[in-house]
């Protein structure tokens, strides 16, 4: 064991999970066909191209989702683990590091798989879909998380109430490597063993292509 933790925080769709949740939820519903749409309006929020907000906004409004969409997505979503993720999460743990999900998607969707990889609920931090009745009518904008910003806003608050050896953060996407450039991060890992993000390539200052690469820099 450390005497001091560090903590690690982790990005949840294309990192934690070997899908886009959202993407996961909508292709589900709307078809293969819709694939490639739904893909390049990800791909716009996490390279940058568009605001994070407005990238969620405009894959939501592609098409009318029920409760009964997300709650069978959510059981589908957890056979989508990242292959040997646990088995890392379980070593980092093991070896005395505080671990955090932090994500953009929707814990409406995410809990069960998180859950799966061994996170408690308040060691999640997710956005929040929005109902009427069985239907879902927009997202929680007062969660720091459906914004661009918000990660750094998570970190920076986990910091505050804890003392850590360091912070570190590992994802695919910019709203991730935010974290690092506002300073709420101390370390930054791009994770590109799911999905490669030209904008984190260039940018990230240490780059794990495959998970025993993400491995070697967080364990050594």
């Amino acid at each position: 064991m450390i005497d001091a933790p560090r903590l690690v925080c982790f990005d949840v769709d294309s990192t934690l999970l070997a899908v886009e949740s959202l993407d996961f939820v909508l292709t589900r519903k709307l078809g293969p066909a819709a694939a490639e749409k739904i893909e390049a309006l990800t791909s716009g929020g996490m390279n940058g191209t568009l605001s994070f907000r407005q990238s969620l906004m405009a894959r939501l409004d592609l098409t009318p989702l029920k409760r009964s969409d997300i709650t069978a997505a959510a059981v589908e979503l957890r056979q989508h683990l990242t292959p040997g993720m646990a088995q890392l999460l379980g070593d980092l743990r093991q070896r005395g590091d505080q671990v955090r999900a932090v994500s953009g998607g929707f814990s409406d969707v995410l809990v069960p798989a998180l859950r799966d990889l061994g996170f408690a609920g308040e060691e999640i931090f997710a956005n929040r879909l929005v109902w009427e009745g069985e239907t879902v009518a927009g997202i929680d904008t007062g969660n720091p998380l459906s914004d661009n910003g918000g990660k750094p806003r998570i970190l920076a608050g986990l910091r505050s109430n804890t003392q850590y050896s360091a912070v570190w953060m590992v994802g695919d996407g910019v709203t991730d490597l935010e974290t690092l450039t506002a300073g709420a991060a101390d370390h930054f890992i791009g994770f590109g063993g799911i999905a490669r993000r030209d904008a984190v390539v260039e940018r990230a200052p240490d780059y794990a292509g495959t998970l025993d690469d993400l491995r070697g820099l967080l364990l050594g």
